[in-house]
């Protein structure tokens, strides 16, 4: 059997284990495991799958995933950050759509702390949704503001997914920190802007109320409340970019400090402890599960020379760059409606990496547009995580509610893609500076 015929075979068998019903991470080790057995024989194909897992498993970057899920586990379920949406919203509710304003921009000062899309949207949602419910906003304006904004926590550092792409492409973690910093910021405004104009053209979808507008006395005494948020801004991002610490160590010092802030507030329980452990076992074996076979995958395909013969069979059509990024792109945005987005990253990445390098891309650049595309994944159906968070907080939503309330911020996120490939320099000026020394 020829090597194409061979590769075909292996991603029909692939699919037919998906259309199955078997778990993304199984289908992929199956799927590996015959491929290495194949094509390096019993004994050695063995040595290979183990080797890869061992790599895999034991790799140092990798061992800030289950502290950063930790962390996040420990502000959702202690509920330090609880006081962060009450304190932002004193601050903007006197705009138009004033409560989403503030459930996006408490987002994004939460995405600097979490690391998790999930944890971002849950924790702003438990005290945003009821409030915004109480004054009767729209119910698709409450879903979309709040299921968009919590994917700011994995485009402002610190980012599980950027972690898992710097590992596999070997790229800087720092740097693409640096990277997300401010496209995060812009797509933050983005969103925010979005907003105001919406209730601005359709006042009734978010009524305001005399109780918006508090004295800014009030206004001081909230920034009380944020400051376990503040603290734990600085300790993690502060101590990073000071050069003090690596990405690894940052993850581990803001797990302590999280644990500290809970027990001095009061709020470090025996059962949010367990949660919290629970979460981090539960998306750690998950993620682990699905790199390693993931990884097993990609090394057959490899093997099989697929990078190149798609390097050779891009570069054989003649487009220009900014058609070459338009449709992987497209391709990427059609599978965002389809697949679990971070299974299929770490499954593509392998193949698509050098093409896109090959072709001229920066590596750090296109691991925000990834990033940015995995955003895009968390709030389209069916797989959405965060459309399963925010239903959760809100029973009775439908599905017209997701799509009205979803798609402006779909197209939101592609304009952000645009313009990161007009001006790549909003991701590259910080890691730039950084390199340089500054």
């Amino acid at each position: 059997m020829s090597e194409s015929a061979f590769g075909t075979l292996l991603i029909a068998l692939l699919f037919v284990l998906f259309a199955m019903g078997f778990e993304v991470s199984l289908s992929l080790g199956l799927v590996g495991v015959l491929g290495l057995l194949w094509l390096k024989g019993f004994t050695v194909g063995l040595g290979v799958v183990g080797s890869i897992a061992w790599s895999n498993a034991t790799s140092f970057s990798f061992v800030a995933v289950p502290l950063f899920v930790f962390m996040s586990g420990i502000l959702l379920h202690s509920g330090i950050g609880k006081g962060l949406y009450t304190a932002v919203a004193r601050w903007v509710s006197f705009l138009p759509g004033g409560l989403a304003v503030a459930s996006i921009f408490s987002c994004a000062i939460f995405a600097a702390i979490s690391g998790s899309s999930v944890a971002t949207a849950a924790t702003i949602g438990m005290i945003a949704i009821p409030e915004m419910e109480r004054r009767s906003y729209y119910r698709p304006f409450i879903f979309g503001s709040l299921a968009a904004g919590g994917t700011l926590g994995i485009l402002i550092p610190p980012s599980i997914p950027m972690i898992i792409y710097g590992v596999m492409t070997e790229t800087s973690i720092g740097h693409l920190y640096m990277a997300g910093m401010i496209p995060g910021a812009v797509l933050a405004l983005l969103f925010a802007g979005f907003v105001i104009a919406y209730a601005l053209i359709w006042p009734e979808t978010a009524p305001r109320s005399a109780a918006d507008h508090g004295s800014f006395l009030d206004k001081l005494r909230s920034l009380y409340e944020v400051a376990p948020v503040a603290v734990l801004i600085v300790v993690v991002l502060g101590s990073m970019y000071a050069g003090i610490v690596t990405p690894t160590e940052a993850a581990a010092l803001g797990s302590l400090v999280s644990l500290l802030l809970a027990a001095l507030t009061g709020n470090l329980t025996w059962r949010a402890l367990r949660d919290a452990f629970h979460a981090t076992v539960r998306t750690t074996s998950m993620v682990m599960l699905i790199i390693i076979f993931a990884s097993m995958f990609s090394h057959v395909f490899a093997l099989l020379g697929a990078p190149s013969a798609l390097f050779e069979a891009v570069v054989g059509l003649k487009l220009p760059a900014w058609a070459f990024f338009a449709l992987i792109f497209f391709v990427l945005l059609v599978i965002a409606y389809a697949l679990e987005e971070l299974s299929v990253m770490i499954i593509i990445l392998p193949i698509l990496f050098p093409l896109v390098t090959k072709l001229g891309f920066d590596p750090i650049w296109f691991g925000i547009i990834m990033v940015v595309w995995l955003e895009i994944g968390l709030i389209t159906p069916p797989v959405g995580l965060n459309l399963f968070v925010i239903q959760g907080l809100m029973p009775g939503t439908t599905a017209r509610d997701v799509t009205l309330g979803t798609t402006p911020y779909v197209l939101l996120m592609i304009l952000l893609v645009v313009l990161l490939f007009l001006v790549p320099d909003l991701a590259l000026f910080l890691p730039r500076y950084m390199r340089l020394g500054h």
